[in-house]
């Protein structure tokens, strides 16, 4: 195997660049598939939480108001 340079690299050396290379594939592979997986799993809770989605701007608004109004109730009892 030669390297970029175009040298002949050591037949041993050459091995373990082919084992890390393969382990490389295996490592990108398993994390791809989890990742596919866990974005699969995301929408299917999303699915199940799609009404909190589909709610009315407007009420989400006064939601936010009142926690704000709340938090802010917090604070000034804190200090």
């Amino acid at each position: 195997m030669k390297t970029k340079g175009g040298k002949v690299m050591n037949p041993t050396d050459a091995y373990r660049k082919e084992l890390r290379k393969k382990e490389l594939k295996r490592v990108f592979f398993f994390s791809f598939s989890f990742f596919v997986f866990y974005k699969e799993q995301e929408r299917k809770e999303e699915g199940e939480r799609g009404g909190d989605l589909k709610k009315d701007p407007e009420t989400l608004r006064e939601q936010i108001d009142k926690l704000e109004m709340m938090s802010g109730a917090f604070e000034a009892s804190v200090f």
